[in-house]
């Protein structure tokens, strides 16, 4: 099955039920339906074909989702960009996309792609706001909105979706109808289980695979889907009391923020909040208790990762509920496996751990990547006979939950976002003042985990915290850039050279059972 078929079920069944609402636009599933429709025959008629790649640099807008299906229909790989990146770091997506157009959102997107240098082999800049001159996202609206005639298989290749790297580079991970399909089924299978015309509000940014699979699961079950630009504590609760019924899908940081922030947020009624779902890192019992006090709807935790496609593990509602009468440890878990995922938990040499030892998680499932784009040697890493290494450190219990408590990956998560020490590493390697340098995760009271730099400086050299973050800013998206540092006289390594990050991260994890935010 293709993904678009359910949405073009939709359309012919249900064509007047509200499809998408963002920024005061709304579009009903018949006329979504025949815009992806014009979308994927004008870009055939630009002369793009099936297998071609468009880079789209946007925030979430109703032109965001036609991208997704336009480009389904045309058998076109839609390469989601984040636009905090850096200009070097678009650049390098850019090239080894080697994407034949990019379709930007407002003015400043804009300018950051021509900041990156990288299109001098890009054959149509598309703006989406008509900026700089660049070519109408209209123009690319074919007059003809009968659904292109293709022979489209179910391997085809729908996302190109890039998630950095241990070595500094990001790897452009393969994501095909097949895997969204699957992942679509197991996700379904969390209850309840929602019907034609329930609203789903997205504040999570589409480049990333928990807001991508959300919104498009959410399409193909024909519910309402309501699109945020930026997140926004107070603009999410007004969105949430002005429907009937609702879901939404943040992450922890977003629901304390939310508590927090919002004036009076008690005297809501989210009577319409039927379903919160959370993920990328744990939430505490205190804001959960919180949360579910001024919420009161069903909470589900997922897990997953942009190499499985969406959530395979999720902590369901009455796990939630469990943790509260009497059984907290549960909120430390990532979950079971939903119906497809298989999970087992194996020591350094492969062998199948017990249930409570730790190990490496590994996974098996129908949504695990098609591979990385160009790096094969990296997809045989971390596809090994069919089981994806998660890098995740944890154990399973007795009844087949999930608990993380370290990381194999040398890999940072901030608020949601993957971030890797090597990226940030290079760049402080190329100041004058560092002669060697190491970045570790440190706890976070608002993202669960922050990066720091550890820095050994060049004799008689000094920088300030404040110039180390300047430089980072040059060369790294904002979310990348360490705030804390720390100097010391020397980087403890072990007799090979490696760096022991482990030793460096102790005295800021000691008291924590979680060595991961």
């Amino acid at each position: 099955m293709l993904m678009q078929q359910m949405i073009e079920f939709n359309a012919l069944n249900y064509p007047h039920a509200i499809a998408l609402q963002a920024d005061g636009a709304t579009l009903n599933y018949q006329d979504f339906d025949r815009l992806c429709n014009r979308l994927a025959n004008g870009l055939l008629a630009k002369g793009l074909k099936a297998g071609d790649r468009i880079a789209l640099l946007s925030k979430n807008m109703v032109e965001y989702p036609m991208l997704i299906v336009g480009c389904m229909k045309a058998g076109i790989t839609l390469v989601p960009l984040n636009y905090r990146l850096a200009p070097a770091e678009l650049k390098f997506i850019l090239q080894d996309s080697e994407a034949r157009m990019v379709v930007t959102g407002d003015q400043e997107l804009t300018d950051a792609a021509e900041a990156s240098g990288a299109l001098g082999d890009v054959a149509h800049c598309i703006s989406l706001s008509e900026a700089n001159g660049w070519q109408a996202f209209s123009t690319l609206l074919a007059d003809d909105d009968s659904k292109p005639e293709l022979d489209t298989r179910s391997d085809s290749m729908v996302f190109q979706l890039y998630t950095s790297g241990t070595t500094g580079l990001p790897k452009g991970v393969m994501i095909g109808h097949e895997q969204l399909t699957n992942g679509y089924v197991m996700a379904n299978h969390i209850p309840p289980r929602c019907q034609l015309g329930h609203t789903a509000i997205m504040p999570l940014p589409l480049f990333h695979v928990a807001g991508l699979a959300a919104t498009l699961f959410w399409l193909c079950n024909g519910f309402s889907v309501q699109l945020m630009a930026d997140f926004n504590p107070l603009q999410l609760v007004e969105a949430i009391v002005a429907t009937e019924s609702c879901d939404t899908v943040l992450v922890p940081a977003m629901i304390q923020a939310t508590l927090a922030f919002v004036p009076n947020i008690a005297d809501y009624d989210f009577t319409p909040l039927k379903r919160i779902t959370y993920g990328a890192s744990p939430i505490s019992l205190e804001v959960l208790q919180q949360a579910l006090a001024v919420f009161k709807c069903d909470f589900v935790q997922g897990y997953g990762m942009t190499e499985l496609s969406c959530m395979v593990l999720g902590l369901q509602a009455g796990d939630h509920q469990r943790a509260l009468n009497g059984e907290p440890h549960l909120l430390r878990s990532c979950g079971r496996p939903l119906p497809g995922a298989e999970l087992k938990v194996v020591d350094e040499a492969g062998n199948t751990l017990p249930a409570g030892e730790t190990g490496e998680l590994l996974i098996r499932s129908s949504t695990v990547m098609q591979g990385y784009w160009k790096q094969p040697e990296k997809t045989v890493e971390t596809l090994v006979d069919g089981w994806l290494h998660t890098g995740d450190a944890g154990y399973a219990d007795e009844e087949g939950f999930f608990y993380i408590r370290d990381r194999v990956k040398d890999m940072i998560v901030s608020g949601g976002e993957n971030i890797y020490p090597a990226e940030i590493e290079n760049v402080l390697f190329s100041h004058p003042a560092i002669q060697d340098v190491a970045v570790i995760a440190v706890p976070d009271d608002k993202f669960g985990e922050a990066a720091m730099g550890v820095c050994v400086l060049k004799p008689d050299a000094t920088v300030t915290h404040d110039e180390l973050i300047t430089f980072c800013r040059e060369h790294l998206a904002g979310y990348k850039v360490p705030r804390q540092y720390d100097f010391v006289s020397e980087i403890p390594r072990n007799p090979s050279g490696k760096v022991l990050k482990r030793v460096l991260r102790e005295p800021y994890w000691q008291n924590a059972e979680r060595r991961v935010g």
